[in-house]
């Protein structure tokens, strides 16, 4: 009988164990499956974030361009500015004179204005009519 009474106590106690070791391997594949998608999802965001930088790169290398190209825009026409800055005086009155005409100053105007010679200030009245009448 006692025997019994232990095989039945003994009996009940797998039963409980096998009962807890089922339930541990219900949470075991719980945690797989959790743990699988887990991974899933942090390559999707590694290929994401390989992709954007990707992306970020080749958007910088166009800005990079653009930005070299906008200084070389600048440099010439400093470059250009610096030119004219740096012209003869003379070369300044003359296009001031050249102005002059194109806004119909007389003789008398242009020569005061531009202290240049009569036959400079006709010359250059002459060669504006000639383009204007062709």
């Amino acid at each position: 009988m006692l025997l019994l009474a232990l095989k039945n106590r003994f009996g009940q106690h797998i039963d409980e164990l096998q009962r807890k070791l089922e339930n541990q391997e219900m949470q075991l594949i719980a945690l797989q499956t959790l743990l699988a998608q887990s991974q899933s999802q942090a390559e999707s965001y590694q290929q994401i974030s390989t992709e954007s930088q990707i992306e970020n790169e080749q958007v910088s290398k166009q800005l990079e361009h653009r930005i070299k190209v906008a200084q070389e825009q600048f440099n010439s026409k400093l470059q250009a500015i610096e030119q004219l800055l740096h012209q003869q005086p003379e070369d300044k009155l003359y296009s001031r004179a050249q102005k002059l005409v194109e806004l119909g100053a007389d003789i008398a105007e242009i020569m005061r204005e531009c202290d240049i010679p009569r036959a400079e200030a006709e010359m250059l009245l002459s060669i504006h009519r000639k383009k204007v009448s062709k």
